[in-house]
């Protein structure tokens, strides 16, 4: 299945470089005896917290960055105030963190508001932090809110476009950290939570992540402004892009996303991304996303998709580009989460060339979800995807736009949605299994196999694929050269 399902993530996705970048001038930031010293009488912009802290104001608004937590072990409560950024005064700097845990373990960053940077918190790299009731709201990358330092002038056209973050939290390389009883609203392009690079062990629960839907483009623009593929025509990304949670890696394994309410994302409510030509075979997986409730994906960006943006919006969505160049995506597990009335499906598994999971190793496993009234269909495993595991789940009323997915399929010749609440469009669901779902449509009788309910309608599997493989190489081949590997740097 699709092609463009894989791509459309890939030209916002794969941020290592410009993270490593970021780490260098976080370690660089603030960093002279008297920021060090001042940071002990006053907590202002700019300031090096070592020591266990309290704030008694607000702080900012910033030009630069906010805070910087350079040393472990200690607690730093905002106390009930606000951390605020100014993204107009970064002229055409490097991105800035609200507040940053700079390569420092069991730090306790709790209590207050982040806002107006880009990225409201930033962990770079160390582990076992904590991040519990910060409301990290409106941190948008300074690119898409002046429409600055994002043209051809402005960067390099054969290095990997210009935008690190655009996050309300950021986990970039750390390990075992906490992130629990927070808000996050109204960040972007990139995401609400990201886990990017070898972030791993993580905990993100009981959060509120919701409108984390900010179009990749300046008020009053057409132009996309974060991520893409370099070129003649300078970087071009993704006009919607925005997750709820992202784990993206490569090499984000073991993470744990539970009982996080997930309204109103752009993109995804919860993705898993394994997209990175630089880490080949780097598995993004073992990450468990359970009990989550996420609703209304792409409800507010519908109307901007097109071809190269498609519907997909999908709740839960695991990504692979499956090939042997790249990283995969297997023993991912999806238990108990309702996944409902998002505009593209309930739970998407992408895997092209070979699939989403490694034949031998392990594929992913969906348990226990109920996914319904979702606007193009179900449960849906793309061709390619394997040894993934359906059983126990619920879907009814999905698929309910038949006159969207009719004119989908017609105009995008990799998408394939045939609107059911379960669908498998491998033939014979191939080395998928299936078993005891309630599903009221399935698209061909394995998805209804071993004790599962649906009744088959739709083309079935052989008809998608014989479609897909009229398609010669080469016309693949130039789609993955025009729409590009990884370049985007956020989310």
């Amino acid at each position: 299945m699709t092609l463009t399902r894989t791509q459309r993530s890939a030209s916002c996705l794969g941020r290592t470089a410009a993270a490593l970048a970021l780490a260098l001038s976080l370690l660089t930031a603030g960093l002279d005896g008297t920021a060090g010293a001042a940071a002990q009488a006053a907590v202002g912009c700019g300031a090096v917290v070592t020591e266990n802290t309290k704030l008694t104001g607000d702080v900012g608004p910033c030009p630069g960055m906010g805070i910087i937590i350079a040393a472990s072990n200690v607690t730093v409560d905002l106390n009930g105030h606000t951390v605020t950024g100014n993204p107009r005064a970064r002229g055409s700097g490097l991105d800035q963190g609200g507040v940053v845990l700079r390569r420092v373990r069991r730090v306790n960053l709790t209590n207050g508001t982040v806002r107006g940077f880009d990225a409201g918190v930033v962990i770079d790299g160390g582990g076992d932090n904590t991040v519990t009731r910060i409301k990290a709201i409106d941190n948008v990358n300074y690119r898409v809110v002046t429409g600055r330092n994002a043209t051809l002038p402005d960067v390099n056209p054969d290095a990997a476009a210009p935008c690190d973050l655009g996050d309300g939290i950021a986990v970039v390389g750390s390990v075992g950290n906490a992130l629990s009883n927070n808000t996050v609203a109204g960040n972007g392009p990139f995401s609400g939570i990201a886990l990017v690079g070898r972030s791993s062990f993580n905990v993100v629960s009981n959060n509120l992540v919701r409108d984390n839907d900010l179009l990749n483009r300046p008020p009053g623009g057409d132009k996309t402004m974060c991520g893409g593929q370099p070129g003649e025509l300078g970087p071009t990304g993704r006009l919607v892009q925005g997750v709820g949670v992202r784990i993206e890696g490569p090499g984000a394994q073991h993470n744990l996303v539970s009982n996080n309410q997930i309204p109103r994302s752009a993109l995804a409510g919860v993705m898993v991304t394994a997209f990175r030509n630089a880490f080949p075979q780097t598995n993004n997986g073992f990450n468990k996303i359970l009990n989550n409730t996420i609703t209304q994906t792409g409800l507010r960006t519908r109307p901007v998709q097109n071809f190269f943006d498609e519907y997909h919006s999908s709740g839960i969505f695991l990504h692979n580009a499956g090939t042997t160049e790249v990283t995969l995506s297997y023993g991912n597990t999806i238990a108990g989460n309702t996944s409902s009335d998002n505009v593209g499906g309930g739970i998407e598994v992408v895997g092209p060339f070979p699939g989403s999971g490694e034949v031998g190793v392990g594929g992913n496993t969906i348990v226990g979800n109920v996914v319904n009234n979702n606007v193009l269909t179900g449960i849906i495993l793309a061709e390619g995807t394997v040894d993934t595991t359906v059983s126990g789940n619920k879907a009814h009323g999905n698929g309910r736009d038949k006159a969207l997915i009719a004119q989908l399929n017609a105009q995008q010749p990799f998408v394939v949605w045939v609107g059911v609440d379960g669908a498998d469009n491998n033939p014979g669901c191939a080395s998928n299994v299936w078993s005891a779902n309630q599903f009221g449509t399935v698209n061909q009788k394995c998805v209804k196999a071993n004790g599962g309910t649906g009744k088959v309608i739709g083309p079935g599997a052989a008809g998608q694929t014989a479609r897909l493989s009229a398609l010669s190489g080469s016309l693949r081949g130039d789609l993955l050269l025009q729409r590009g590997g990884p370049q985007g740097v956020g989310g």
